[in-house]
């Protein structure tokens, strides 16, 4: 099956393929509107996961190109169809041209002439694909889901916050998440007395494991696991005095806010961590004082990092990119 997305400009960009008939070769299922590519892989992706072909069409999303791209990454780490983009007159030598061939994304139609268009469509949705652009090849993992060798056992990751409700637990949940879907073993601790864990285990119908719970490969508790594990997460939420527990963790994660309501808790929290290594994860930052913020808070110990907009706790992708760059260090030959 082909996915089609689609601006209300091109509905009709694809009907002269006939293959809207469901007894197609390759039927076309066409959603038309205005989309955020990140978000459609997050939320709706899920119920196409079953299709061959995704056909996108650039103007119907709302991504900077920028975005677009490294949405389009992630999407092919998460599934394994095969991508076609439309996006009219796309110069080759343009940054968003040349991050989809990075991504392995060589379908690209840049035509302006209507019947030249159709033609490279078909030409991209040929059994061949469109062998026209040297596009990067992505080793085909199990499931489309690209994975990592993880050698290291029970490193302890903590992740508290600068004052409450600042988004240590989704933090906490979502490297959990990240981490058993690119092929780690893990396990979440929860450390303070929010409660959430039995909420989140009947809302989410968790399975019942060991004193605890599993749900996608994670296994949530209030104790470690008793079997070893590549990690453990242990989520402290708000500590405006880190325990010894915290501090001696093998990585150290602190979520502060920037706003400057939020900084002086922010600094003390810091100010009390300030020789200890640590990643600073700050949510919520305009794009245009990140650079200022980021002088503001990094030093010789503290590294920092910008969490995008993750409203699902479990979902692994919206910080993909963070949540590798703090894990690299353990990847296998990376």
């Amino acid at each position: 099956m082909i996915l089609y997305l689609s601006s209300t400009q091109h509905t009709n960009l694809l009907d002269f393929a006939g293959w809207y008939n469901s007894e197609s070769e390759m039927p076309i299922k066409k959603m038309v509107g205005n989309f955020v590519l990140k978000q459609f892989i997050v939320y709706d992706m899920r119920n196409f996961s079953h299709v061959s072909e995704v056909v996108l069409d650039r103007i119907a999303f709302g991504d900077s190109d920028e975005e677009f791209a490294q949405a389009i990454e992630e999407f092919l780490t998460m599934y394994n169809p095969r991508i076609s983009v439309i996006c009219e007159g796309l110069l080759q030598d343009s940054s968003l041209f040349r991050s989809l061939l990075e991504s392995g994304v060589g379908n690209i139609v840049c035509s302006t002439d209507i019947a030249e268009i159709q033609r490279e469509i078909l030409e991209c949705l040929s059994e061949q694909g469109m062998a026209r652009y040297a596009a990067k090849e992505r080793t085909k993992k199990a499931g489309g889901r690209k994975t990592y060798r993880f050698d290291c056992e029970n490193i302890h990751v903590a992740v508290l916050s600068s004052q409450p409700r600042m988004g240590a637990t989704t933090t906490a949940i979502g490297l959990c998440a990240w981490l058993a879907a690119v092929g780690a073993s893990v396990c979440y601790v929860e450390e303070n007395e929010s409660g959430i864990l039995t909420t989140m285990a009947a809302a989410y119908e968790m399975e019942p494991a060991g004193g605890g719970w599993r749900l996608d490969g994670v296994r949530y508790g209030t104790v470690p696991a008793a079997e070893p594990v590549n990690f453990i997460i242990h989520d402290f939420g708000y500590q405006p005095n880190p325990n010894e527990k915290a501090k001696d963790a093998g990585l150290l994660l602190l979520v502060c806010g920037t706003k400057p309501y939020e900084l002086p808790n922010s600094m003390r929290l810091l100010k009390r961590l300030d020789t200890i290594d640590a990643y600073v994860l700050c949510p919520f930052t305009h794009e245009a004082v990140k650079s200022d913020y980021a002088g503001i808070l990094h030093n010789d110990f503290h590294k920092v990092l910008f969490l995008d907009y993750q409203p699902e706790p479990t979902d692994s992708m919206s910080n993909s990119k963070q949540y590798k760059t703090m894990m690299t260090k353990y990847i296998a030959g990376a």
